[in-house]
């Protein structure tokens, strides 16, 4: 029980600072990929080249991946933002679920320092899903 208290404790300045280290590093991550992708031309497909019928589906299928992964890194980056600016608010709402108001959890939010929800609030929300 005592284990349990400790988790769902608010975070200490030291553990607000080695997040917000880990988000801007995350969100420089993500932001350099993008910039290769586009560079790259990973958005493009110039049918030109394509020799035949097979060529073009593996082109295109390549471009799907591709842009459903950019898609993910996208919303990613969203939440790294959205917890970066909640962090630079001061206003104590990094770090608290959005579902339950309670705290997350550091260990939590040390595996995904950019998620808004609880362990248990998520789990719910994916049970809802399924049902």
């Amino acid at each position: 029980m005592a284990k349990q208290s400790k988790e769902l404790q608010e975070l200490t300045p030291e553990e607000m600072q080695k997040l917000k280290e880990r988000l801007a590093s995350i969100r420089d991550e993500l932001l350099l990929k993008a910039r290769e992708r586009k560079a790259e031309g990973m958005y493009e497909i110039s049918r030109d080249d394509l020799a035949d019928e097979a060529d073009l589906a593996s082109v295109e299928t390549a471009q799907d991946v591709g842009m459903k992964l950019a898609e993910h890194e996208r919303n990613k980056l969203f939440l790294v933002e959205k917890a970066l600016k909640k962090i630079d608010d001061g206003l104590g709402e990094y770090g608290i679920c959005e579902g339950t108001g309670e705290p997350i959890g550091f260990r939590r939010l040390e595996v995904q320092p950019w998620v808004p929800y609880s362990l248990r609030y998520q789990e719910e929300l994916e049970k809802g899903r399924r049902g």
